[in-house]
């Protein structure tokens, strides 16, 4: 055999080994979301009353019978061990979509829990400064009455402490609002580092990544439609606009 033709060759295989990968990817992948999606049917089913429970199990049966077909075709083509770690592959990913969802919800609780946190320390501190005024303004009008020079120097006092009474409120209130906003970073960088673990399992280009980041969009709940199931730009658009 020439040269010529040992390179067709292996150029031949090069190509259909490269087919085999996509079609091994794409069946692993679709075989990956029939699963999720026939086990929420499964736990839809068990939440629901009895005259429902048929016709879910008819779904879910359509998904096994899908499922079933999948894997024929899988073992026809010699690719059985592909498509099922294409497949585990896919039901990963979207295990963590959910653990980044998990994190975000975690995130708003505890923002939500500073900032209740912070108004109650600034409604504490108010309500100190208050009392302080009110005693002090007691303590002058009592003063008042009793010698009308030493009123002055009460009245200097108890301004004085008034002041110092306010200062610490306020000071109490900045902490507050401090601590508060500590807690309210530490939860964003915590979503931040849940969405972006989450991002990074997923197979998506960076200006698609960008453009999420821009519109806001959920990666985890985009599918992509580029090769081998990459995420792209207008995937990204598309979930932005449903």
């Amino acid at each position: 055999m020439s040269e010529a033709q040992n390179l067709q060759q292996q150029i031949q295989q090069q190509v259909m080994q490269s087919a085999q990968d996509f079609y091994g990817d794409s069946l692993g992948g679709l075989k990956g979301q029939l699963q999720n999606d026939r086990a929420q049917l499964e736990s839809l089913m068990e939440q629901s009353p009895p005259e429902a429970q048929a016709q879910l199990q008819e779904m879910i049966d359509s998904y096994t019978e899908i499922e079933g077909t999948l894997d024929q075709a899988a073992s026809d083509q010699g690719l059985d061990d592909a498509v099922n770690e294409a497949a585990q592959q896919a039901q990963e990913g979207a295990a963590a979509g959910g653990i980044a969802e998990q994190a975000q919800d975690a995130a708003g609780q505890a923002q939500q829990q500073a900032g209740q946190a912070a108004q109650g320390v600034q409604d504490t501190a108010g309500q100190a400064a208050g009392q302080a005024q009110d005693a002090a303004g007691q303590a002058v009008g009592q003063v008042t009455e009793t010698a009308g020079q030493a009123t002055q120097g009460v009245q200097d006092a108890a301004g004085g402490a008034a002041q110092q009474a306010q200062g610490a409120a306020g000071q109490v209130a900045d902490q507050a609002g401090e601590a508060a906003q500590g807690v309210q970073d530490t939860a964003g960088q915590a979503a931040e580092q849940a969405q972006d673990a989450a991002g990074q399992d997923l197979n998506i280009t960076d200006a698609a990544r960008q453009k999420a980041d821009e519109m806001g969009v959920d990666l985890s709940q985009v599918e992509g439609t580029g090769a081998e199931g990459r995420i792209t730009v207008k995937d990204v658009t598309s979930a932005a606009g449903q």
